[in-house]
């Protein structure tokens, strides 16, 4: 954390022209050790609670998963037709759970731009061949911010700034169906949801039914063992916003960034994430594995995505505090096994 954060400071202007010589100055991990030292530095970790399993974890991550062999059995979706779409609110400032201070302390102060619990929703998609689709995002305006926004995403505004009814065929129209260029019908194609609400109610159903989609509905509490997007990709780009250099006000505090900052934040953080490890998250789900069972033990192998157990932990908890207005009732399973 502290060598990203000095690699970043040493690209600003306002240390560039302090040192020079910085902008070739390698931080190596002697460098932070003798910093640390030097400045009776330790690291030191916001403790959260992380989000709790549901009692009958087996059972329906079990049933999940039979839903979806038994999909792809039946239409025999080529794996660039399976795809995860996850919305997620992020804050405007996401403050990070670690920081460096004198060895000792009791009290650690993280210091914030006061709207860490104003947030977005950023809207990710992907498919399990490890393809991209462009970044949706929706902010809690009435009108468009007259700002330049980068290429490459799509910027919506509603009342509170969240997917809603209107927002997910939007979606379904201008970025599911444009998936594919050189089609000229939609593809029988499979897209794992989580069980918001707003992914269930009839119309958007009826769009996907259009649109040749069939969809397979995440039990409520399993997102984390079982959205691609949750079990890895989300920490790059949580991480990435984390440690952000932020500008600040004549006051010293730090600014809340633009509208258009922070989609060029998830932007980059989007396009840094690796095919290969979008591909490894589908397998460790179970969603993409081979049919036969020969790829079986890959289900669930979180080492092979390399993901440290107490990060992961946090970014769950820390999503859970701003995904509460988000969660929908968990009533009867959502997967329709009789449809075609």
């Amino acid at each position: 954390m502290a060598v990203k954060k000095a690699k970043d400071l040493a690209q600003t202007n306002d240390f560039q022209e302090k040192y020079p010589s910085i902008s070739s100055f390698k931080f190596s991990n002697k460098w932070i050790d003798c910093f640390m030292v030097h400045h009776d530095l330790s690291n030191h970790r916001r403790t959260m609670v992380s989000q709790h399993l549901p009692e009958d974890l087996l059972e329906k991550q079990q049933s999940f998963l039979s839903f979806v062999l038994y999909r792809r059995i039946q239409h025999n979706y080529p794996i660039q037709f399976i795809g995860n779409m996850d919305e997620t609110p992020v804050a405007f400032d996401l403050p990070s759970s670690y920081t460096m201070e004198k060895r000792g302390s009791k009290t650690i102060n993280i210091k914030t731009t006061g709207h860490e619990r104003s947030t977005f929703t950023v809207i990710l998609s992907c498919m399990a061949d490890g393809m991209k689709l462009p970044p949706v995002f929706i902010f809690k305006l009435k009108n468009m911010p007259r700002e330049t926004f980068p290429n490459g995403v799509f910027v919506r505004t509603n009342e509170k700034g969240w997917v809603n009814e209107n927002e997910m065929i939007w979606w379904v129209e201008n970025i599911w169906s444009k998936r594919i260029i050189d089609s000229s019908s939609d593809p029988r194609s499979l897209l794992v949801l989580d069980f918001f609400r707003g992914h269930l109610v009839d119309s958007v159903k009826q769009k996907f039914i259009e649109k040749a989609t069939n969809i397979a509905v995440i039990p409520g509490g399993l997102t984390s063992r079982l959205q691609p997007l949750d079990v890895a990709i989300r920490e790059l780009y949580n991480d990435w916003m984390t440690n952000k250099v932020h500008e600040l006000t004549p006051a010293g505090r730090i600014k809340k960034p633009s509208y258009s900052l922070v989609c060029s934040w998830v932007k980059i953080a989007w396009e840094k994430v690796n095919s290969s490890l979008i591909r490894k998250s589908f397998k460790c789900c179970g969603i993409s594995v081979k049919t036969d069972g020969t790829e079986d033990d890959e289900i669930f192998d979180y080492d092979s995505l390399m993901i440290d157990e107490d990060k992961e932990n946090d970014i769950n908890s820390r999503d859970d505090e701003l995904f509460e207005e988000y969660e929908a009732e968990e009533e009867e399973n959502h997967n329709n096994w009789d449809e075609v």
